[in-house]
């Protein structure tokens, strides 16, 4: 089974007319041979370049997932997946998210990664370098199908399942706390919704950066300075609760708040 460009190219204009017009499409994988990473990241490139050109958005940033390896046994595969953050999809600590603008909201919890110059070299010590401050951030996870994810392909073709990214309040320098041990705790209303320790992701955040620094120079689009990374979810990733405050905070960096609106 070959994957034509026009199949590329169209399955691309599904998802991009499905998130602006706020509707689900059919599942990517049963038009793509089986486990087709390739492809799968090709819609997603083609996805993220159309919003470029006909919304005028620019990209700032980019985000990991699947970084849980429980997560990555239930789908089968032994790495992590990549999406692209654009600067209309950053928002600030205490923002409202209005949920008519997505299909099915999840809420996630990660240290993000801010760079402060360009990494050209994905060794640890050159990424390390580069990251000029950690913030906690949530992520605000939607996809354009109906009911659960789907295959990887499905995942990875739909940005990731990144719709949106809000930023700490707080900003540390990186090593200024040990993520590895950091505690993780995100609150609807007051009522605990998900927690976990900075380890579950890949045993430390910054493993995530440095997949990603490898992968980026490796398809030849380098992380560049001022990049937003996001490095994956602390813990499950869980329907987000509508109207009321929700608040992640993360041990030694602080916390970061938003909430989503059925109105508005």
């Amino acid at each position: 089974m070959s994957v034509t460009r026009e199949t590329v190219s169209g399955i691309a204009r599904e998802l991009f007319e499905a998130k602006r017009g706020v509707y689900t499409v059919p599942y990517v994988s049963p038009r793509l041979p089986e486990r087709d990473l390739e492809t799968a990241y090709a819609i997603s490139a083609e996805f993220a370049a159309l919003r470029e050109r006909e919304l005028g958005v620019k990209r700032v940033g980019r985000k990991v997932g699947l970084t849980n390896p429980l997560v990555q046994q239930r789908v089968g595969i032994d790495e992590p997946d990549y999406g692209i953050i654009h600067d209309d999809m950053v928002h600030p600590s205490g923002t409202h998210l209005p949920l008519s603008a997505y299909n099915r909201l999840l809420i996630e919890a990660e240290v993000a990664f801010v760079l402060g110059s360009d990494v050209l070299d994905p060794s640890r010590e050159s990424v390390e370098a580069a990251i000029d401050y950690v913030t906690p951030a949530f992520e605000v996870v939607d996809f354009r199908y109906a009911g659960s994810v789907g295959q990887i392909v499905d995942t990875i073709a739909d940005n990731a399942g990144c719709s949106g990214v809000v930023l700490g309040e707080e900003r540390h320098a990186y090593g200024e706390v040990d993520l590895t041990r950091v505690e993780m705790v995100i609150t609807g209303g007051g009522e605990e919704i998900t927690r976990g320790v900075g380890g579950n992701v890949l045993g430390d955040p910054v493993n995530a950066v440095l997949w990603l620094a490898e992968t980026a120079l490796r398809t030849g689009e380098p992380l560049r300075a001022g990049e937003v990374l996001l490095s994956g979810s602390i813990g499950y990733i869980e329907p987000w609760p509508a109207d009321v405050e929700c608040v992640a905070t993360i041990t030694g960096l602080g916390r970061v708040v938003a909430t989503a609106d059925t109105k508005g």
